[in-house]
């Protein structure tokens, strides 16, 4: 029998947590695992993905802005109908959620927490605009349900797990780090589809073009790029600017491109299913995030041999040397950003240079082949747990 897990995240919408339980839904062995996947709101981007891959997905529907009771009362009946061998969650109303039917209908059962961003660190906060009274009962609330349902805490970076221990006071030993992965296979595209984007969106041949992908929130610093490209702009007349994603900060960033007089040189390309398309489209990336838990879009444009310019915030130098495999920045620094854009913009063999090495560092450390081994071992150790735990349980009964 397949080792079944039922995996409870808070959306499928189209951000990083999603995407990375995608990856390890669709590529972890068919023959040994079976996945299910319960979203709680009904955002759901990667829905249709999963059920080609010939994994089930359930939506709750749940549109209240603290779900957690709700969603338990849902979830509880669904643990005992599934029987998965392991429960796994991600993104925080999941998390809380599930610990509570957790500890209501299967407390024995192994409970995987991914850890995704550092949500209590100061960048975090000031980042979100969060008030201290709510982040510090939303921590409370985090710290004594973790403390209930005993997780195994994975940490999708070094930083984000440093993170977790200061500000939540989980022991080291009780949280791995598995670094978010890209799988190559869902960048791929036809040759001649970023021609045809770029002749779609009316950008030159001839035109210098910097790409940057996330959600269009005040997180991703989107704002600030494009301060700094504008500056860039004046004296740079072929360079463009294309932002991939979709948000709140769309209409702003249209009304600021006009009010800085480069509306006629930004893309605002929108939610896009083929970001490999994109990205080969371009001619470099920049990754202005003002905090992070890890950067899958930014180790996609590495994978297409772009070369980044990143804010230095977070875990981003675990995964870009400063000067080898990219150039880093100070988050929300327009100045810095600007002459790290223009460096890439005018020296071709530095372009060159810094793509090859960032290819190559982030080809061999967050390739899915890498890591999805490491999520199968982890969910083998948690389902031979569970089993001794239960054949004890018979030896003691008879």
């Amino acid at each position: 029998m397949p080792i079944r897990i039922l995996h409870v995240v808070t959306s499928l919408a189209s951000g990083g947590a999603e995407r990375q339980l995608v990856d390890v839904v669709c590529n972890t062995s068919k023959s040994e695992f079976e996945h299910v996947v319960c979203h709680l709101r009904p955002k759901d981007f990667f829905a249709e993905q999963i059920r080609r891959a010939g994994h089930r997905v359930i939506g709750l529907g749940l549109t209240s802005k603290y779900p957690w009771l709700a969603a338990a009362r849902r979830l509880a009946p669904l643990i005992r109908e599934e029987r998965p061998d392991c429960l796994h969650t991600w993104l925080f109303d999941a998390d809380l959620s599930t610990r509570f039917a957790h500890r209501r209908v299967a407390p024995k059962l192994p409970l995987i927490t991914s850890l995704q961003a550092p949500n209590y660190d100061p960048e975090t906060v000031r980042g979100m605009n969060w008030s201290p009274m709510k982040i510090n009962g939303l921590r409370w609330l985090d710290k004594v349900s973790a403390r209930w349902s005993n997780p195994n805490f994975v940490a999708c970076s070094h930083f984000v797990r440093q993170s977790t221990m200061d500000r939540l006071g989980v022991a080291a030993s009780r949280i791995r780090v598995i670094y978010n992965s890209v799988d190559p296979n869902t960048l791929r595209c036809a040759p001649d589809e970023p021609r045809a984007l770029r002749r779609s969106f009316d950008i030159p041949e001839d035109a210098f073009v910097y790409i940057t992908v996330g959600r269009l929130d005040p997180q991703k610093g989107q704002a600030y790029l494009l301060r700094a490209f504008a500056q860039l702009a004046a004296t740079r007349p072929n360079a463009y600017l294309v932002i991939v994603g979709e948000g709140p900060l769309a209409p702003g960033l249209q009304q600021s491109a006009t009010e800085l007089g480069v509306a006629d040189r930004l893309r605002l390309f929108g939610r896009r299913s083929d970001v490999g398309a994109c990205l080969e489209m371009a001619d470099a990336y920049v990754f202005p995030s003002l905090f992070e838990g890890f950067g899958i879009a930014l180790v996609e444009a590495m994978f297409k041999r772009l070369p980044c310019a990143a804010s230095r915030v977070g875990p981003i130098p675990e995964i870009i040397e400063d000067g080898a495999d990219g150039l880093l920045f100070t988050s929300g620094a327009v100045e810095e950003l600007r002459d790290a854009m223009c460096v890439l913009h005018d020296d071709a063999e530095r372009r060159r240079t810094l793509g090859e090495h960032g290819f190559r560092s982030s080809w061999g450390r967050f390739r899915s082949e890498l890591t999805i081994p490491q999520w199968e071992g982890l969910y083998r150790e948690l389902a031979r747990r569970e089993a001794h735990a239960q054949g004890d349980a018979v030896e003691r009964v008879a």
